[in-house]
């Protein structure tokens, strides 16, 4: 059997298991993203009930099984106590952690996506932005760094990145045209008929600007920037109907967001 592990990583979810036991998935930047047992952490006085909890931010110690993991504690846990005392920003603390188990694998390099969870729980807390707009920065920032962002730095045939006040965005292809390639793409689209009218949008240069400060901007500053209630609004139905093309699965914390009323809107 390997020796023990020290990994970096944040608490997904944190399952019973049997009278005492806990089933995690942890988030890891060794090793993306795996599953955990911590034996008797349910038990009043067990070392790993604090390790087992939700949101849990550490350097877990873990011994490598056949196809899981063994905690046996850690060290210099972060908790996000706070999140817990608010059900809002609990469900939307949740929802990140359910996409990031859509978006990440085990055996991978995923250091970028758990700093991306680690700064969203902490923009959480603080409330300097708008929840709905959070939800949004860093939904486009993961599904980048999930390998998948859309091409959001040019017109993707003329190659032009200035003098645009609208652009032209494909939402199934993840492509920007200026309006004379619009144009152009348009007349050829009709005569090929392969463009659905539904994934066309028009978006402002603002908006087109604020998805590639999502995109690439460092995770210290992601969360630092406004927009008017307009731009604000172009870019959450930017961003929402982007994911609705990319995501072929149900996100079950999304829809509870939207039962309870708790979208951020």
């Amino acid at each position: 059997m390997a020796g023990e592990l020290t990994l970096t990583g944040i608490v997904l979810s944190s399952t019973p298991v049997g009278e005492y036991d806990r089933r995690l998935s942890i988030l890891t930047c060794e090793k993306g993203r795996i599953s955990a047992f911590a034996l008797g952490a349910r038990r009043p006085m067990s070392g790993l009930r604090a390790v087992s909890r939700l949101f849990t931010y550490a350097k877990f110690y873990v011994f490598p099984k056949r196809d899981s993991y063994s905690v046996t504690g850690c060290e210099s846990p972060i908790f996000f106590d706070e999140l817990s005392m608010d059900p809002e920003k609990s469900y939307f603390g949740m929802y990140f952690c359910e996409l990031l188990s859509f978006f990440t694998r085990e055996n991978a390099d995923e250091r970028e996506q758990v700093k991306l969870l680690f700064t969203s729980l902490k923009a959480l807390l603080k409330g300097k932005m708008p929840l709905n707009m959070i939800r949004r920065v860093f939904e486009i920032r993961a599904i980048a760094n999930y390998g998948e962002a859309p091409n959001i730095f040019e017109c993707c045939l003329c190659h032009k990145k200035t003098d645009v006040s609208e652009w032209t965005f494909n939402i199934k292809q993840g492509t920007l045209f200026c309006p004379d390639c619009a144009k152009q793409m348009s007349s050829y689209n009709i005569q090929k008929a392969d463009t659905n009218i539904r994934d066309i949008l028009k978006i402002s240069e603002t908006v087109r600007y604020a998805m590639h400060y999502c995109i690439t901007t460092p995770y210290k500053s992601l969360f630092a920037f406004g927009l008017t209630p307009e731009a604000e609004k172009s870019f959450t139905t930017c961003v929402d109907r982007f994911m609705k093309n990319h995501i072929d699965k149900p996100i079950k914390s999304l829809d509870l967001l939207d039962v309870l009323g708790y979208n951020g809107e």
